[in-house]
């Protein structure tokens, strides 16, 4: 057996040029993204699973596939290699953990894919990968290395270009070295575990946002992280104030229809007074919204008038408020009949970049609304107070303004790191019996500060109520 510094010669040569990546339009965008900043010398190595309507992106923008594992997909990354580059250097990927969600061909169909990709002029057929059950029994990894180990040995001697066998990962890596691996896939180890909560959709989900305002803006930007920007296309009456879209990669344009009739997936972010001219007139220019989620955030425009003008009822109404502009936000969201499970994953999953989503009836939206969406006015308000506080009393404006960002800072973190303690216990917890803080909340009791909270979110309930009449 070869030892360690033997096998990983040819991945310490190449650690500095050779990436690898598990996902076909994500990682197509990166490299078009480096080469044009010149980086051209590094070796792209595919590593996922393979998707008949990945193949392109594939053919087109990698150097080496690790993951094939059946005909077609070796027959379509033939076709679609262009002629410019070189040959495709393939690597079979087998099965050897024996569970029937992995991915990867049979040990006994090996040979027969290996001699279809050797009759490709533009495929070489240039190592073996496989990967192990996820478990702690090292003798299990360590058999489905063997066997693996054992097919390429044996490959070796009909197949002259064979020279890599890919196996271990971050957790294995040392059993797949004993083994005889001559390439570790260990990006867990230096970048530490990839964050899933997002998923990276594909080509089939499109885009549109009818109206680019501020909101749109900020819901762009967390749908963008799952949705390619070539994906999206916003519209707008004025072309001029949309071209930060443009700047990021997504289509503009000034002709709703054309955006809406683009998409599967419709934002509709214009301002509430308007929604009813904008939705009639998308219907009357032949936008079929029945084939289309429809995702509104406009305040007071209640489902049924959505459903009304659109004919469906596969409509989210949303309500985010402002922090989500910097991911912190909190979004309300209910939604239509015609809603069904996945499409509220879905939805929740173009958000989650926004902060945190809580889903309820359309009367919870109202109250998130007015809790959530109006208390970041509230609670400004009641910071300007005790700055303001602060300057009466001897302190410079600029100081009082850091020591109250702190104070709400602080508090928020330890309501969230001590979810056994209830608000009432943290705020007894500072408070001493005839004490300053005794004597500050003895004048909230007096001034009814409960009283004057409730009439707060009452009038915005009562105001929201009198919107969604008005619509």
């Amino acid at each position: 057996m070869s030892s360690i510094s033997d096998n990983l010669s040819h991945v310490h040569s190449k650690i500095a040029e050779a990436v690898a990546e598990s996902y076909a339009v994500e990682a197509s965008e990166k490299i078009e993204h480096l080469k044009e900043k010149g980086y051209n010398d590094i070796i792209w190595h595919f590593i996922g699973p393979i998707q008949k309507n990945k193949t392109r992106l594939i053919a087109e923008h990698f150097d080496v596939v690790e993951s094939v594992d059946r005909e077609i997909i070796a027959n379509r990354l033939s076709e679609q290699r262009p002629s410019d580059k070189k040959p495709l250097e393939v690597m079979i990927e087998v099965n050897i953990s024996g569970e029937d969600q992995k991915s990867g061909c049979s040990p006994d169909q090996v040979e027969e894919l290996a001699s279809l990709i050797e009759s490709k002029s533009n495929l070489k057929f240039t190592g073996l990968m496989g990967v192990a059950k996820d478990t702690a029994d090292h003798d299990e990894i360590d058999r489905s290395f063997k066997l693996l180990r054992s097919i390429f040995d044996k490959l070796k001697a009909t197949h002259s270009n064979l020279r890599m066998l890919s196996i271990g990962m971050t957790h294995d890596m040392d059993i797949a070295i004993e083994n005889g691996s001559t390439e570790v896939r260990i990006g867990t180890a230096i970048f530490g575990p990839r964050e899933y909560a997002v998923k990276r959709l594909d080509d089939s989900h499109k885009v549109a946002f009818i109206g680019g305002g501020n909101m749109a803006s900020c819901i762009f930007e967390s749908v963008k992280k799952s949705v390619s920007p070539r994906n999206i296309t916003v519209s707008g009456p004025h072309i001029e104030k949309l071209e930060h879209f443009k700047a990021e990669g997504a289509s503009i344009t000034s002709d709703n229809a054309i955006a809406a009739k683009s998409a599967g997936i419709i934002f509709l972010g214009v301002k509430p007074q308007i929604l009813t001219s904008v939705l009639e007139d998308l219907v009357k220019n032949g936008v079929d919204f029945k084939d289309r989620l429809v995702i509104s955030m406009a305040a007071g425009f209640c489902l049924s008038s959505l459903q009304r003008l659109t004919g469906s009822d596969r409509i989210v109404r949303i309500m985010p408020n402002t922090p989500a502009k910097i991911g912190q936000g909190v979004t309300a969201l209910c939604c239509g009949r015609g809603v069904n499970a996945s499409d509220v994953q879905l939805v929740k999953g173009l958000l989650n970049g926004m902060g945190k989503t809580f889903e309820g009836s359309e009367k919870q939206l109202d109250v998130i609304g007015a809790v959530a969406g109006c208390g970041p006015a509230f609670v400004f308000r009641f910071m300007e107070a005790l700055i303001s506080e602060s300057v009466k009393n001897g302190m410079d404006e600029k100081t009082s303004r850091a020591m109250v960002e702190q104070l709400l800072s602080g508090s928020a973190q330890l309501v969230i790191q001590n979810q056994n303690q209830t608000l009432a216990q943290l705020r007894e917890a500072v408070t001493s019996k005839g004490g300053t803080t005794y004597a500050g909340l003895c004048k909230m009791t007096e001034g009814h500060f409960e009283d004057m909270m409730h009439s707060v979110i009452d009038a915005s309930l009562a105001r929201t109520l009198e919107f969604e009449k008005m619509y």
